[in-house]
């Protein structure tokens, strides 16, 4: 939608802002208006002529004026009364000056921005550093689905964005004026020279005229634009004395213009020449800004007798009589990606344009005018509506002036509405207009229509003039089809077909969807485009990102087919856009956490929060795929595409939830209005323009009256919308209560739209009031849904005329279906309805008592009608025929109770009140009470009450929601239920704000948002100019009350109702301004729930300068509460720390005092992505470590509350510590807190604590709001590698400059909801080095917004994990935790609690060592398993009830039993059996109308039962109170000439007590046998409609019968049988004989004159057989008095025999098991098959799957295992009854111990005495020894083996090696102490061998080698040793060059391949591999 731009100012100099009650908007200071400089000398404008009337009179669809267009005031005179003319491509508006006309000119295509020289590489606006080609996206889906929120809205804020381009320099550009028409009457040099002045706008015919008389001479005007000739035309002519003196000149706009937007001067900016030359001026320039070519061509044709003189820049004319003047424009853009251009050169462009003046100029005027008329009327004339208006003298400004102060009348009041429907249709034809391709071979290709359609008054339009698709465009084609002008919605369809090209990459950069050449896979826009494929997100995240923009557009798109059945253009045009569009989000859902398929990020237009999914885009993804897939189905093409759409469609989540306000969420986190569980706000709500998240109401088909609950919550979100909004929001507003089928609502909202929302020429405008189209267009639409809708499969008539329309016509609305429709009404009620089928196929069609009427075609014959329910008939259709709904009874119309409010009193009770209906004096007038719990059956729980109040007095708190409806019975007949209302809890004892929801204010209150601690809560209420009748009210539970506000020099009074009573004037007048006062209070109230009412006067005393009232709070007292004193909360289990991903924990809240009155308490989380909080205290745990705090707040009394820190210690080896670093600390008293010391403020800081709920740590420290506080900052330096920044955003707040180590990251806005949001994440930075960094953040302003804050900082650093695994000891606690202390030994559980606690506290113990926590584990299994096993409860004296009881549910409560661990509750007669933990079971899928019997058995822990149940009795399910059986067939049997008697049959099982007979829609009588008389009938035909009722008045569908009576008196005429309506098919089951079928014995045959009879049927067996299959009969008719068949016509009839039923009653008890410890599930030998008992007796058996998941043979216990059961298709298990079998698991049998093994005390020589060998000495020669002794601790010795080393011996190297070796123990020794061998081996130098004297060698044998003694360089890596020598160990650490080379880490490999070497030189070894342990 358009982005608010906010800029109104109360007087006091402060910021208002919109406000969230039930009010006219508050009053908005017009913007400056700047009067352009004109060449000429403005005349003041003359009075209204008392004379000037109407120059056509009769004429209802005429706007007209008796002065000009203000031409002085250049764009505030254009918006508000110029007129508009146009051709869907060019146009203008015309002002009707006297002195000087101006005619705004318009081309639709002249745009900035797009290509450009200076914009060489323009993409659209796409920010690849910002998409990230779709990386940005899938980081935000990370964030959420791992709970960092915050994260995933700061990434969405700053990423998700495209090119800033206010100013239209950018690219994005602007839509332009193209200048003025200018027509100087030189004859006339002041206003004043005129009489009987008028001007017009004929919307019959398109044309613009201006009448005047000067002396005795008429001057008339006519202004044009023609579509056929693609000019436009203004006529002149002068009848009189005077002949026609003037100049024509054309000026180009070149100036900024004076409407809203900041445009920068290069986007509008443009160069041109102007050339005259036989009477035409010709116009040829380019833009600046992207050199886009323009040009204009203006022809002046006089008369014979006029003289035509070319000028400077002009034409002049003289002495001429009539004038015409021509002009067509053009420019060379086109919509073709990427270059969007024709080619043209500028003289081709001329000439083009130039060549529609010239054909123009050869035609006559009124060949011109003939054309223009003729072509628009063909369409404009299509829907005529009348609804009693008639021609008003008024001008339609002093009309639209009577409308608002309410003293127009009646008729004239439809004039106007009627005007303002027909207004929106001649707007949409004359800006947007199909394709054409004209006579010089120009593809005239349009745009659609923009924000302001074809019309712009400057080049700064609001909001560039763009297409907005956030609702606009949308709206702007809302009345398209519905109001019969299809065609023109062809431009839009184009126009979105050519955003794929450039979507695709928008796609691509953001979504990481690409699409190769030739890929289709989908394509993105967003809120905002242009005409050059601008389908990047707008410049900020929070109106600008609305990727289901184009799925929404697409429904505009997808009706032209829905409407007009084409399905070549859907197959060629449609389709493909949305096939592709449906590939995107088949690529672009994720799952969010509950696997549900969602679009994320999400967000609501245009208010937050940011979530992963919401009700705005689902709905819409939901309507797309839900669309897509009937358009492949009709084209019978991608059935592979459509499966896997109807899947995704399935897994989408939502779309509509349901909230506890009785709402249609917005956001899926929401439960009451606009907040979360958790107290938190979300987005503004209350009266808010958008209303998003209801498109599936409208325009969408997902929310319709056939699912009741979806429609009624949508009223309830309605009403928290409002019926105050901007031109537009109004008009969604009556399209979406037309289809909540509302009439008297939707027309107080179009009366709020008159009053609020439309100029003088009926242009609708938006805030802060500038022109916006959409509105007239929404209205256009709105009238259209009051009076027919089509959306949810059927032709709906009448569904929202309200009482003011009570009688009416319109003939030409179109139906889904092609369906053209024509109606009358009276009171309300249709009397004919003409439906014109176009198409042919199926007519559904809806209106009061449709089952009742009569329904004829085109060729007057009877048309056999299908009753589908009370109120809708189906019937079968002919293309080209149409067929007319007549004789319809009218109903008695009871009005519907209004006012219904539902106030619980406490946990039982609910009282009720409403108000009383009218009805005719002497009526007897009663009312019924209905009730809804959570979201189960509507049932009446009181009827025949005569009063307005009812207390509900079983209204079980417990039990959930209630909502509450109430009919009113007048003379027996019941009205329509009111609108659901929800069970509340009246406001209580404390102060409540004035902007608290629950006040309800009437009038023009505004708010004012002030500094802290000024007004309460920041805000105040105030009426700054009253007019009296203003009221204040609120309902509340206490003894008393008082009324808080500002007392000051201009206050006035108002009068104080409480219950109605009044208690007196309150004067709020003062000398001064007092702030918080109470000025009026009362304290003696009974106990109990009261209203009280605040009256404005509109008086004041005399010291007093005006009448002003401001009200700030109520304050609710109650002197019977006991209040809370404090909050405790603890942990039912002990355990403040969990160890397991995803574990709950239940929490409980403890209020002191005991006494205290209430309570109960809200639970709230300091941080959802560790922990969330449910209502009842249950806490579940993410998979996130860190600390959460758990607030209970107490719901008496807000100030009180508890906590509770809980920890996430999952075993992980390194963690981010997370530090909050706090801005400040509360106080302990007052509002102002101290701020931390450790932060640096410079600047004016101050701590506030005075709404502690909204900030983290309760404080917050913030600026003051002026601009002294720009440059204010704060710094903290820390340590650490991320930073994050906290702050409340409010759209009071400025922004943040903030560095990080003295570099600027960016700008940070404030901005958020009017009404402040809670803390959020502003800024995060998580990717610095370890270390000392400081973060700044600066105040900046922001639109004049100065004020900053901060709430608190997190600082990011690197620690430790956890690394202690305590998840076994949690789970050991939490299975301790749910034992019952009653059902063991004291000694055994005093035991049992002693190991408990000591496990609890290891639990919760930080430094618990891993030892410790299995320690603690396995003493309290130990001591759960010491307890043995359980007692078994008794049952005693407890009772139980069922305490709601519907159709399919049943809730039964019981006594709690001693020592119960849980409950089972059994039916068997039922095959009812269920568990449940608590005292309470819901029953659901029950049969209804069922009686059932329950007992309830109390289980111990170990599952066993008491012998004893509770028994709870004779609980019989409601009825679903559908009348059973049907009347079967009519006959009809002639008694006289003019009498005949009908008699009926029913079928079989049918009883009815009586039945109504109604003959051509007059009710005739009633009776109670199944026979009736007709008399005193004329010739005619006769449509019989007979009623059965059932003793309880419940009606089955009339049955339809019809006869002809002929030649009356002369005896009927013989009939021929025409043709037989076949039978419905039958179906029975195998075995069922011939002579059972149950065949009917009539049939209904069509004979001469088409009328239907009933004759009597023979049925032949044929080949009938008993055996399944499907067979046809065939029947001999037999014929009745005066009928023949000469054709010899039989009947048919299909008989299907199917395979007997069967359903599961109940299914066998299967024997326990018992199974040794450690047998696997494979062992169980679990049956495959269990026999089973069906309903009728028999059994079978069904095949079992078992869930064994439970299952662990390795821990002994007992297992309950289900099996689910699998069986033939003729079964059915509608109770999901499953097998189970009970397995026993016995302990695990204690093994043998083993025999100790012998410790080895010490080595008896462990120092081996030294070898001494010679260089070259072999290992193996060494002589070690195998084994030695050793000394074991019982003093014995033994001989154990040895195990060498000789890793370090080398034998040609010298030297003395210690060699140890390790002792081999086997089984029998243990070596405590590593004991080890050890011994020295010197090798010596072999002396002597003289050949090697002299040589440099020297003793090394393998010097100058390479080798080294490296193994041959076949190792080449850390493998030491010396390989020769068979080393057995070392570490092969290297490589080897070898393939078959040991790997690093093993060095078997190597050693054995070293073995066998020496094996093969002959050596003795034995090889001992030994692996050590990897660290």
């Amino acid at each position: 939608m358009i982005r608010c731009n906010k800029r109104n100012e109360h007087q006091e100099g402060v910021f208002m802002k919109q406000k969230r009650k039930l009010r006219v908007l508050a009053g908005i200071c017009a913007a400056a208006m700047t009067v352009t400089s004109l060449p000429y000398t403005a005349m003041k404008v003359s009075a209204e002529p008392e004379a000037a009337v109407q120059q056509t009179t009769g004429d209802d669809l005429k706007l007209w004026y008796t002065s000009p267009a203000d031409i002085t005031k250049y764009y505030e005179g254009w918006q508000e009364k110029s007129l508009p003319i146009g051709n869907g491509g060019i146009g203008g508006t015309v002002f009707g000056g006297i002195t000087r006309e101006r005619i705004q000119l318009n081309d639709k295509s002249l745009w900035s921005g797009g290509p450009s020289t200076s914009r060489p590489n323009y993409n659209g606006g796409n920010l690849e550093n910002k998409g990230n080609n779709g990386a940005t996206m899938t980081s935000i889906h990370n964030y959420f689905a791992n709970g960092q929120d915050s994260s995933a809205i700061s990434l969405a804020n700053s990423n998700l964005v495209g090119v800033s381009d206010d100013a239209g320099t950018n690219g994005y550009g602007y839509y332009l004026s193209w200048g003025n028409m200018y027509i100087d009457f030189k004859n006339v040099s002041s206003n004043n020279d005129v009489t009987n002045y008028t001007r017009d706008l004929d919307l019959k015919t398109a044309i613009a005229g201006v009448n005047y008389d000067k002396g005795s001479t008429h001057y008339s005007r006519e202004n044009f634009t023609s579509y056929p000739d693609n000019v436009i035309v203004t006529h002149i002519t002068a009848d009189g004395s005077e002949k026609i003196s003037l100049d024509v000149s054309v000026e180009p706009d070149n100036s900024r213009g004076s409407a809203i937007n900041g445009i920068g001067d290069s986007s509008y900016q443009r160069t041109w020449d102007t050339t005259v030359s036989d009477g035409r001026i010709s116009i040829n320039g380019q833009l600046t800004d992207n050199q886009m070519k323009f040009s204009s061509q203006t022809q002046v044709i006089t008369d014979n007798a006029g003289t035509v003189t070319d000028g400077d820049g002009k034409v002049s004319v003289s002495g001429a009589s009539e004038v015409t003047i021509i002009t067509s424009m053009g420019t060379d853009y086109k919509d073709e990606y990427p270059s969007y251009r024709t080619g043209e050169t500028a003289s081709e462009l001329t000439n083009r344009v130039k060549w529609y003046v010239d054909q123009a100029a050869v035609k006559t005027y009124e060949e011109l005018k003939a054309n223009h008329v003729s072509d628009y009327q063909e369409i404009f004339n299509r829907v005529d509506l009348n609804l009693g208006q008639t021609v008003s003298t008024k001008t339609t400004d002093a009309l639209l002036s009577a409308y608002k102060a309410g003293t127009a009348s009646e008729a004239e009041r439809r004039q106007l509405e009627v005007m303002l429907f027909q207004y929106g249709r001649f707007m949409t034809i004359e800006s947007s207009r199909e394709t054409k391709t004209d006579g010089n071979g120009y593809v005239r290709e349009t745009l659609p229509s923009n924000l302001q359609g074809l019309w712009v008054g400057a080049n700064n339009s609001p909001w560039h003039s763009d297409y907005h698709m956030n609702v606009n465009l949308q709206m702007n084609y809302w009345p398209t089809y519905s109001t019969n002008m299809a065609e023109c919605a062809q431009p839009l369809v184009d126009y979105i077909d050519a955003l794929r090209e450039p979507g695709r990459v928008t796609a691509a950069i953001y979504a990481g969807v690409s699409s190769a050449d030739g890929e289709e896979n989908g394509f993105m826009a967003h809120t905002q485009n242009n005409p050059f494929g601008w389908t990047c997100p707008g410049w900020s995240f929070s109106w600008g990102w609305s990727p289901a923009a184009v799925p929404w557009i697409l429904q505009n798109c997808w009706a032209y087919y829905e409407y007009t059945g084409d399905t070549s253009y859907l197959r060629d045009n449609i389709y493909p856009m949305m096939k592709e569009e449906a590939k995107l989000y088949d690529r672009m859902l994720v799952r969010d956490s509950d696997g549900k398929l969602v679009s994320s990020p999400a967000y609501s237009p245009e208010h937050g929060p940011v979530t992963s999914g919401n009700t705005y885009e689902q709905t819409l993804i939901w309507q797309l795929y839900e669309d897509t897939i009937k358009a492949a189905e009709v084209l019978g093409t991608d059935a592979d595409l459509v499966a896997t759409w109807k899947a995704n469609q399935a897994d989408l989540k939502g779309p509509i939830e349901v909230g506890d306000s009785g709402q249609i969420k917005e956001w899926y986190t929401e439960t009451t209005f606009n907040h979360t569980a958790s107290g938190a706000t979300l987005g503004e709500g209350y009266n808010h323009r958008h209303m998003s998240h209801l498109l599936g109401l409208f325009p969408g088909d997902l929310i319709t009256e056939d699912h009741a609950e979806w429609f009624a919550a949508a009223k309830v979100s309605m009403q928290n919308r409002t019926d105050e909004s901007t031109g537009w929001g109004m008009a969604q507003r009556i399209n979406s209560w037309a289809r909540l089928g509302d009439g008297n609502k939707t027309y107080q909202i179009i009366k709020n739209l008159f009053n609020g929302g439309i100029y003088a020429n009926l242009f609708d405008y938006h805030q802060p009031k500038y022109f916006q189209i959409d509105g007239n267009f929404g209205y256009t639409s709105g009238v259209a849904e009051m009076l027919l809708q089509s959306n949810a499969g059927y032709i709906n008539l009448l569904p929202a005329v309200p009482d003011d329309w009570a009688d009416g016509s319109v003939d030409g609305l179109v139906a889904q279906g092609n369906f053209e429709v024509s109606m009358d009404w009276t009171d309300g009620n249709v009397t004919t309805a003409t439906i014109l089928s176009k198409n042919g196929g199926e007519a559904v069609v809806q209106t009061k008592n449709a089952s009742l009427a009569t329904v004829v075609d085109s060729d007057g014959k009877v048309v056999d009608v299908t009753p589908v329910k009370e109120n809708r008939i189906s019937f079968a259709t002919e293309a080209g025929k149409s067929y007319t709904l007549k004789d319809i009874p009218a109903s008695a119309e009871v009005a519907v109770p209004t006012g219904l409010t539902a106030l619980r009193a406490d946990a039982e009770n609910v009282e009720l009140s409403w108000d009383a209906v009218t009805a005719e004096e002497g009526s007897n007038v009663t009312y019924n009470v209905y009730r809804q719990v959570a979201n189960g059956d509507v049932i009446c729980i009181e009827t025949g009450l005569t009063t307005t109040t009812y207390t509900d007095t079983t209204a079980d708190k417990t039990l959930g929601t209630m909502k509450y409806q109430v009919s009113a019975v007048v003379e027996g007949n019941e009205s329509e239920k009111s609108a659901a209302v929800t069970a509340v809890e009246p406001v209580g004892a404390g102060k409540i704000d004035n902007a608290d929801e629950r006040i309800a204010y009437v009038g023009d209150w505004g708010n004012w948002t002030q500094d802290k601690n000024v007004n309460y809560m920041d805000t105040i209420e105030y009426l700054q100019n009253p007019n009296g009748g203003e009221t204040v009210t609120l309902t509340f539970k206490g003894t008393g009350i008082k009324v808080i506000g500002c007392t000051n020099k201009d206050r006035g009074k108002i009068e104080v109702l409480i219950d109605g009573e009044s208690q007196g004037v309150v004067d709020t007048y003062s000398a001064s301004t007092v702030r918080q006062a109470e000025y009026f209070s009362k304290e003696d109230l009974t106990a109990g729930i009261h209203t009280i009412q605040l009256k404005v006067l509109n008086e004041k005393q005399t010291a007093s300068s005006n009448t002003k009232i401001e009200l700030d709070a109520f304050e609710i007292l109650d002197s019977t509460l006991v209040a809370p004193t404090g909050v405790e909360v603890s942990s039912k289990s002990g355990m403040t720390t969990v160890s397991k991903a995803n574990s709950t924990l239940q929490l409980k809240a403890t209020v002191a005092p005991d006494d205290a009155t209430d309570k109960t308490v809200t639970w709230s989380t300091s941080d959802d992505s560790i922990a969330t909080v449910d209502a009842n205290g249950l806490v579940t745990f993410l998979s996130k470590n860190g600390t959460v705090t758990i607030t209970a707040t107490s719901s008496a009394d807000a100030t009180k509350s508890g906590t509770i820190e809980l920890k996430v210690a999952i075993k992980e080896d390194v963690a981010d510590v997370e530090t909050i670093v706090e801005d400040g600390t509360v106080p302990a008293s007052g509002t102002a807190g101290t701020t931390n010391s450790a932060i640096t403020w410079n600047g004016a800081w101050y701590n506030w604590a005075g709404e502690q709920t909204k900030h983290h740590g309760g404080t917050k420290t913030e600026t003051g709001n002026d601009s002294s506080a720009a440059g204010s900052y704060f710094e903290y330096t820390f340590n650490g590698t991320g930073v994050e920044v906290y702050s409340q955003k409010h759209a009071n707040f400025a922004s943040f400059d903030i560095y990080v180590d003295n570099v600027k990251i960016g700008n940070y806005s404030l901005n958020g909801s009017s009404s402040g949001d809670n803390q959020q994440l502003i800024f995060s930075k998580t990717d610095l080095t370890n270390g000392e960094h400081t973060i700044k953040c600066v105040a900046v302003a922001r639109d004049g917004k100065y004020q900053v804050n901060l709430d608190y900082l997190k600082i990011l650093s690197p620690g430790e994990g956890v690394t202690a695994d305590k998840s076994a000891l949690q789970t050991s606690i939490e299975t301790g935790a749910a034992l019952t202390k009653s059902a063991y030994e004291e000694t055994k559980w005093n035991a049992f609690k002693t190991a408990y606690d000591a496990a609890v506290e290891a639990m919760n113990a930080a430094d618990a060592t891993q030892d410790v926590v299995d320690a603690k584990k396995a003493a309290l299994d130990a001591a759960i398993t010491a307890l043995g096993t359980p007692a078994v409860p008794v049952v005693e004296d407890q009772t139980g009830s069922a305490v709601l009881v519907e159709s399919t549910k049943v809730v039964l409560r019981w006594d709690k039993v001693s020592g119960a661990a849980q409950y089972k509750v059994v039916d068997t007669e039922n095959g009812i059996e269920m568990t449940v933990s608590g005292t309470t079971a819901t029953l659901e899928n029950l049969t209804p109308g069922t009686t059932y019997n329950f007992k309830v058995y109390a289980l111990n822990n170990a599952g066993e039962a008491s012998a004893k149940a509770i028994e709870i009795s004779n609980v019989t399910t409601i009825a679903d109170g559908s009348a059973a059986g049907e009347i079967e067939s009519i006959t009809k049997t002639s008694v006289s000439d003019d009498s005949v008697k009908l008699t009926w049959t029913l079928k079989e099982g049918s009883s009815f007590a009586s039945y109504d007979i109604y003959v051509n829609g007059e009710l005739k009588g009633n009776t109670t046998k199944t026979e009736f008389a007709l008399s005193d009938l004329n010739d005619g035909t006769y449509v019989v409609k007979i009623v059965a009722k059932t003793a309880a008045g419940k009606s089955v569908l009339p049955k339809q019968f019809s006869f002809t009576i002929e030649n009356n008196g002369g005896g009927e005429t013989t009939k021929n049988v025409l043709s037989v309506t076949n039978p419905a098919g039958i179906s029975v089951e195998e075995g069922t004989a011939f002579k059972d079928l149950e065949l009917p014995e009539k049939v209904t045959v069509t004979v001469t004159g088409n009328l239907n009879e009933e004759v009597a049927v023979t049925w032949a067996k044929g080949d009938y057989q008993t055996t399944p299959g499907t067979y046809t009969l065939e029947g001999t008719l037999t014929m009745g008095e005066n009928m023949e068949n000469p054709d010899g016509v039989k009947a048919s009839i299909q008989v299907t025999v199917t395979k007997k039923q069967y359903e599961i009653k109940s299914v066998a008890k299967l024997d326990k098991k018992k199974v040794a410890y450690g047998t696997a599930v494979s062992e169980l030998n679990l049956p495959t098959e269990v026999e089973v008992t069906y309903t009728d007796g028999t059994t079978g058996t069904a095949s079992v799957t078992w869930n064994t998941d439970s299952y662990d043979g390795n821990t002994a216990g007992d297992y309950t295992l289900e099996g689910t059961l699998s069986f033939a298709d003729n079964i059915t298990n509608p109770k999901n009854l499953t097998a189970s079998v009970k397995v026993t698991v016995a302990k695990k049998a204690e093994e043998p111990k083993p025999e100790p093994k012998k410790e080895i005390k010490s080595i008896v020589n462990a120092k081996l005495d030294d070898i001494s060998v010679k260089e070259g000495t072999l290992a193996t020669d060494l002589g070690l020894p195998g084994q030695v002794e050793v000394e074991l601790k019982d003093g014995t010795t033994a001989t154990v083996d040895v195990d060498w080393d000789l890793s370090a011996y080398k034998s040609d190297v010298p030297g003395t090696y210690t060699l140890t070796g390790e002792l081999v123990l086997g089984d029998e020794f243990e070596n405590p102490d590593g004991l080890e061998v050890s011994v020295d081996v010197i090798v010596t130098k072999i002396k002597g061998d003289d050949s090697n004297k002299g040589d440099d060698n020297k003793g090394d044998d393998n010097k100058g080698d390479d080798n080294k003694g490296d193994n041959n360089g076949t190792n080449t890596g850390n493998n030491t040793g010396n390989n020769t020598a068979g080393s057995t160990s070392g570490t092969n650490a290297g490589t080897t060059s070898s393939d078959k080379a040991a790997k690093t880490g093993d060095a078997t490999p190597l050693i054995l391949w070293g073995a066998m070497a020496m094996l093969a030189a002959g050596a003795v070894v034995t090889v001992v591999t030994r692996r050590r342990k990897r660290r």
